[in-house]
Formats: structure tokens, sequence, C-alpha cells
């Protein structure tokens, strides 16, 4: 069964943060028995030009309107982050999708997007950016933020 992953991308989100994940799912289809396993997709609040972090420009496979069913949800951090915790239309999708997908996860201080969304308010435990972790506490004081792990 091919499982598709939705890579969000905003404007100023940090370009490892979601160019790791989508070289990871998509290395993924290449191994084993040769069988695709994942169809990997970009999807932005617009189909506009996305400038990230480091200045690339990206074009999105999809918009929040048009994208396909997401089985694995993929939030990236960077900069971008802190104006969109404050975007109702966008924190609004990651929560519906979210709800729907099997696995909803994040990079860094894509963190903050999920917890604005309220995903992770059932599971109370989170990580982020060692240089966001008391940010993210004081932001969400309900969460059980680690420092010493990357991930939970």
């Amino acid at each position: 069964m091919i499982r598709n992953v939705g890579i969000l991308i905003f404007p100023d989100v940090e370009l490892l943060d979601f160019t790791g994940p989508y070289e990871a799912f998509t290395a993924a289809n290449y191994g084993g028995a040769g069988e695709k396993v994942f169809e990997v997709f970009t999807v932005a609040e617009q189909l506009d030009e996305v400038r990230v972090r480091a200045g690339l420009r990206v074009m999105p496979d999809y918009t929040l309107d048009d994208a396909p069913k997401i089985d694995v949800l993929v939030v990236p951090g960077g900069q971008g982050t802190r104006r969109e915790v404050n975007n109702p239309r966008l924190v609004g999708w990651i929560a519906d999708v979210a709800e729907q997908a099997e696995l909803a996860t994040s990079v860094c201080t894509g963190a903050f997007l999920l917890a604005e969304a309220g995903v992770l308010a059932e599971h109370s435990v989170a990580t982020t950016h060692w240089a966001s972790i008391d940010r993210l506490r004081d932001t969400y004081p309900s969460l059980d933020v680690r420092h010493d792990v990357r991930f939970v």
C-alpha cells in the first residue's frame, strides 16, 4: 500500500527541515523489493512560489485546498513558524489533516505549529530545536517539553 507523505512548506521554512524528510521518504522507495511505498509531495497555502529560509524558491505540488489525502504529515520548522502560528487557515488545516493522518510529525520548530493546532495536546511530550526549548515550554505550558532528546 502506498502512503501519501505531505510535507508542508511556507515562507521562511528551513530548507533542511523539509528537504531532509523529502529525501528520506523518497529514498525509501528505492530499497526492498523495488515497490514504491511512499508518494511524497509538498503542500503550501497557495500554488505560488515559496521563498524558503536560505533564499531558494520552491514551487509546491499542491495547495491546502487540493492536496490528496495525507497519511503522513510532516511539518518543518524555521523562522517562518513564528508568523505561521498566527495563521488560522494554516493552523486549522494542520489540525484537520493531522486528525485524519496515520502520523503527524514535525522537525525542529515545526513543533510550534503542531502545538498551536492542538495536535500535541493529547500526546503532551514534545521537543524542538535546542534554541527554542524554553519558548516552547513558555508558550505551551501543558506540554512536557524535553530538552535532552532529539525525538519523542
